[in-house]
């Protein structure tokens, strides 16, 4: 009997070491997030998902090679979203009213595509979509003149050291772990704060998904854990940036699914500008260092 209650009570002291160490992670995260709203709202990284649409507009044929993914991605979030609708969508709006006034109905649609986002996310493997998503990717890498880097990333994704990563791209789309699953839970009740509220909620979970858009990225790059990590910390506000305009997109009801396609095509043509960038360095340091030799 002892030893079943000692058993009990270390189980709840990990239990709340680890939910304590959560919120504490959540509150760090949450000032950071908010240090950098400003700077993130000036690096205009905020383009890039805008950018994905025209692009994917002008060059139907990125999208249209994942056409079966999309049907059944679109077909998904319509018949989620109508549930949701159906059943929380006024229950939601008449305590919104309560606190934001006019704008309830509108905020409430909001939440109801938060809440739909999050119910696909835990069954986004069976719609296809790290299969479709990273296609997308890497044909839109090939579109801007990056075949190379794609032909070398597919290289390297041979081994299994590095396949075990190449799901993280659906990483901002799905709650992959628990703990990115609770960070929304918790988070998601900010949008009943009026005015601010729904600002907060994209700031703070742009701040921690950003990054993941640039996963399958760092894959192909062959960057270790070190690497990625300094890598995003450099650019820490264009992330959060990306992070805010692409999880707008997601709430978009019904077609916010369809926007996960066009902002991996916009973290692709970043990521294309990224490497033309760094090539350029590199071509630019080369003659310096034929003089040294």
């Amino acid at each position: 009997m002892s030893a079943d209650t000692s058993s009990h009570n270390s189980l709840q002291q990990q239990m709340a070491s680890k939910s304590q160490s959560l919120v504490e992670n959540i509150k760090r995260e949450a000032q950071e997030a908010a240090a950098q709203g400003w700077q993130a709202a000036a690096s205009l990284s905020w383009l890039w998902p805008i950018r994905g649409i025209m692009f994917s507009a002008t060059h139907p044929q990125i999208l249209l090679s994942v056409r079966h993914a999309l049907v059944k991605s679109l077909a998904a979030s319509a018949g989620i979203f109508a549930i949701l609708a159906f059943f929380t969508y006024l229950p939601q709006m008449a305590i919104l009213a309560i606190f934001t006034g006019p704008l309830a109905p509108i905020i409430a649609l909001i939440v109801v595509g938060a809440e739909s986002i999050l119910i696909i996310s835990l069954f986004g493997r069976a719609l296809f979509l790290e299969t479709a998503l990273t296609h997308v990717f890497d044909a839109t890498l090939a579109a801007q003149g990056q075949s190379q880097l794609v032909k070398d990333g597919k290289t390297r994704t041979q081994s299994s050291a590095t396949r075990s990563v190449g799901s993280a791209l659906v990483k901002p789309f799905q709650a992959f772990s628990k703990d990115g699953i609770v960070r929304y839970l918790l988070t998601l009740p900010l949008n009943f704060i009026p005015a601010v509220g729904t600002v907060l909620f994209l700031l703070y979970n742009g701040h921690a998904s950003g990054p993941g858009w640039h996963s399958h990225y760092f894959e192909i790059k062959g960057f270790s854990k070190n690497q990625r990590a300094a890598f995003v910390e450099q650019r820490r506000a264009e992330y959060t940036a990306f992070g805010m305009m692409t999880m707008l997109f997601t709430f978009i009801p019904i077609v916010g699914l369809l926007f996960s396609f066009t902002n991996t095509v916009g973290a692709a043509l970043w990521a294309a500008q990224l490497e033309a960038q760094a090539n350029i360095i590199g071509n630019d340091s080369s003659p310096d260092q034929k003089k040294s030799q």
